[in-house]
């Protein structure tokens, strides 16, 4: 079953290369040093990761060193992979200019994004592959006027815990991938059918304090849509939140100015004003829960029970929190124990 109308991911691709903003402009021998040095830390913090996490396995995965464009043909390959079952086809030339400005809005999307994204780790292409951005991670240092060595282990750090959480949890992948094809391919609905619940959904989410953006997705989609989308909440939240918290406590160990990183990369997140509007517009806010929550969430953890409880919810599906439980982490902790009570209680 198809439910997505056709895309034109080449344009996507030619607007999202033409929009980007490359970035700081530096000297041929500042960009080969930076590439450097995040080639030799993206090595180093693996095995720093490894010894502060508590899990077992490092992965296999490519590490690059990217410019903007770069991450953007990245992200447009994946998204491209991930749809290619539900994406309809050109129709006709109606369809085809629909098609056409379809794609040059996502390209646009994601020259604005492009420009914030540091690191990032893709699990769904063929050889998991970690990315560091290098013209965005100076920009911030610089932004910051931060140590440029300390910060560009720091964001090392938080990318190769992504990938040491994929690596301890195989099934991760296509747990993700099914939610989001669930999503993909959920049937249209008018906006009237299910209002009842629609505006319950809406109250509930505004009581919870979830981002604007999130509140607008839930606001207009199905049911089933807006239950993919908590699994998946929760899913990001824990992994980002893991990444944060992950970042900040191996980061103790080598870099000495991790505590003023923190404070200042969490002062630049915190911003409102235009940069919180812009924010809201691309849906960043919701990226910017996903961490706060989900480091809240592993930091109680990690108080109750160390790595050894944290690192249940790397387990399977049926250990992963629920986003109410993320929300109220001694939730999660009770369940966990419990279970845990039950397995020894029949061994």
């Amino acid at each position: 079953m198809t439910s997505l109308p056709w895309i034109d991911w080449d344009a996507a691709e030619q607007v999202g290369l033409e929009l980007v903003d490359p970035g700081p402009r530096v000297s041929r021998r500042e960009r080969e040093q930076i590439v450097t040095q995040l080639r030799h830390q993206a090595r180093r913090a693996a095995d720093l990761l490894l010894e502060t996490s508590g899990l077992a396995e490092v992965g296999a995965a490519r590490e690059l060193v990217v410019d903007r464009r770069s991450i953007i043909r990245a992200n447009l390959a994946t998204a491209r992979q991930l749809t290619s079952d539900s994406v309809g086809v050109a129709d006709g030339p109606l369809e085809a200019a629909a098609g056409r400005a379809r794609g040059a809005t996502i390209g646009g999307v994601l020259a604005a994004v492009g420009t914030r994204i540091l690191g990032q780790f893709d699990p769904f292409v063929a050889t998991p592959t970690l990315y560091l951005v290098a013209p965005t991670i100076l920009g911030v240092e610089r932004e910051l006027k931060v140590d440029p060595t300390d910060f560009r282990m720091w964001v090392t750090l938080h990318e190769q815990t992504h990938r040491v959480q994929f690596a301890n949890a195989g099934w991760l992948r296509d747990h993700l991938a099914g939610k989001l094809k669930a999503i993909v391919e959920a049937p249209d609905e008018p906006f009237w059918q299910d209002l009842g619940q629609r505006l319950a959904q809406i109250r509930r989410d505004k009581a919870a304090g979830r981002p604007a953006s999130l509140r607008l997705v839930n606001a207009f989609s199905p049911p089933s849509v807006v239950a993919a989308m908590a699994e998946i909440t929760a899913v990001m939240s824990l992994l980002e939140g893991h990444a944060d918290v992950m970042m900040d406590r191996a980061g103790r160990a080598v870099i000495p100015t991790v505590a003023t990183i923190r404070a200042r990369f969490d002062a630049r997140r915190a911003r409102r004003g235009i940069h919180g509007l812009i924010n809201r517009l691309l849906g960043m806010d919701a990226k910017l829960a996903q961490y706060a929550d989900g480091a809240r969430f592993c930091r109680h953890v990690w108080r109750q029970g160390g790595t050894g409880l944290l690192n249940r919810a790397f387990e399977g599906p049926q250990s992963l929190p629920t986003l109410a439980e993320l929300l109220a982490p001694e939730q999660w902790c009770k369940r966990m124990m419990s279970a845990a009570t039950q397995a020894d209680g029949q061994a």
